[in-house]
């Protein structure tokens, strides 16, 4: 097994392309799509010069039959003087049974807004997995056996297949005439190719997201090539020192800096995700104007909410069952870095205290608390019977007596909008879900969507 690319590696691959050290072929790869762009545009601009790029960089996008189209582009030499680059984004050439995965993910996120993405990854699925469209049209993809998609998907798309996979049938039945066949047949004429055919003048380059570093042509590209790897940082602090290096440059040319108190804002705001934290700094450069340090308040004037503020917006949405709303929120602590097993938790932890408010409403024990209750009269005659619950060492408070007042209030007013059965339900998929985030390889966010609408719904 070759060992995985380092930072290292990419500082150095790009020092040889500066210097006009060009190899003939390169693979990025990776979920880091910011860096993977950035390491692209430089490399073309290294290979190829703005005035010969009409003739001289030709870009295809990856499918069934790029193999084919990858072949007839490199066996012809430049039209002009100089080096010729082939880039091909998005490359199927590495997918196989370990990356199905991320195919069927891309299937169901280009289903609406790049349809003929989404049919080009279905396609390469099926020929992967050995099925035919044929035999899944008019409901034959009914009869594909839960065990036989667990094996080959660890349950990616499974439990809702029915919303997505017809219409996946649908597409590829539509655009089977302009999309071919895959050629798997053709690798060894690629693998041929750049071992021993390719024009000197000609150069290529693959982009992927995810790889299957066991291929052939794996092996040959980074015996022939470079190979260049740009994971996701999962720690914040390695996320934090990625960034500060990304715009070291960017902060200096603009002739800025940033106090450590807006370091810590953005990242409170950010999650110091890659793409969004450098077009957040882009703004602040901006935003900055003839001011040479950006502060904290500038943070917070150009970035945004915090995570804090997203949190609070979150479990007002759930408990009051509006589910555009909640979705709409999620989608902003995502784009924040909040860990997906971090955002089940704050639910989890608000249905636990909608629960133990319920059971205290049911007990009876807080005399006086009606639904119509004022949080005034709340403060003076029924928190402090919470207080003296917990004090006493009562089992009745259920843990809600530590919580601020407000929050207790607005736990026992909101149970009122659930069923008992509701929220036990509610926990068990909970538990269910946080087993799933930890062992398999399902789509986090899909899970997440799902309780969110089980919750709203009150399904």
């Amino acid at each position: 097994m070759y060992p995985e690319p380092s930072d290292a590696d990419y500082r150095r691959a790009l020092e040889d392309v500066r210097k006009g050290r060009i190899q003939p072929v390169y693979l990025l790869y990776g979920e880091e799509e910011y860096l993977v762009r950035e390491a692209l545009e430089e490399i073309v601009a290294a290979v190829v010069p703005e005035a010969d790029r009409e003739l001289n960089l030709f870009v295809l996008s990856g499918g069934p039959d790029e193999t084919e189209r990858i072949c007839s582009a490199l066996v012809v030499p430049p039209l002009l003087s100089g080096r010729k680059l082939v880039v091909v984004r998005d490359t199927h050439l590495f997918h196989s049974r370990e990356t199905a995965s991320h195919l069927i993910k891309s299937v169901r996120e280009h289903l609406d807004k790049n349809p003929r993405k989404a049919a080009v990854s279905f396609m390469t699925f099926l020929d992967m997995a050995g099925w035919k469209l044929e035999d899944l049209r008019d409901g034959g993809w009914k009869t594909i056996r839960d065990k036989d998609w667990t094996r080959l998907l660890e349950g990616e798309g499974k439990d809702d297949r029915e919303t997505w996979l017809p219409r996946a049938i649908e597409l590829c039945t539509e655009e089977r005439e302009k999309i071919k066949a895959a050629g798997r047949e053709d690798e060894p004429r690629l693998e041929a190719l750049l071992r021993h055919r390719l024009p000197p003048e000609n150069h290529l380059i693959l982009v992927a997201e995810a790889v299957d570093r066991r291929k052939k042509l794996f092996r040959v590209i980074s015996e022939l090539g470079v190979v260049l790897h740009f994971p996701k940082v999962k720690a914040e602090a390695k996320q934090k020192g990625r960034l500060m290096e990304q715009v070291r440059g960017m902060l200096s040319e603009g002739g800025k800096r940033m106090t450590s108190g807006a370091w810590d804002a953005l990242g409170e705001r950010t999650g110091f995700q890659l793409r969004e934290s450098v077009q957040a700094v882009e703004k602040l450069i901006v935003f900055a104007g003839e001011k040479s340090t950006i502060d904290e308040a500038d943070v917070e004037a150009v970035v945004g909410k915090s995570r804090e503020d997203t949190v609070f917006q979150l479990v007002a949405a759930m408990t009051e069952k509006n589910l555009s709303a909640g979705l709409d929120v999620l989608r902003e602590l995502i784009l924040q870095g909040v860990p997906y097993l971090m955002i089940l938790a704050m639910i989890g932890r608000e249905i636990r205290h909608l629960l133990q408010a319920k059971l205290l409403i049911r007990s009876g024990v807080l005399k006086g608390l009606r639904a119509d209750t004022e949080y005034g009269e709340f403060q003076r005659k029924i928190h402090p019977l919470l207080k003296d619950m917990a004090a006493g060492g009562g089992k009745k408070d259920l843990g809600l007596a530590g919580q601020h007042p407000y929050a207790v209030y607005q736990a026992l007013k909101n149970s009122r909008r659930f069923t008992e059965e509701e929220l036990l339900a509610h926990l068990d998929r909970l538990v269910q879900i946080d087993l799933s985030l930890k062992s398999t390889g399902r789509d986090e966010r899909l899970l997440i969507e799902r309780l969110l609408v089980s919750i709203c719904s009150g399904k």
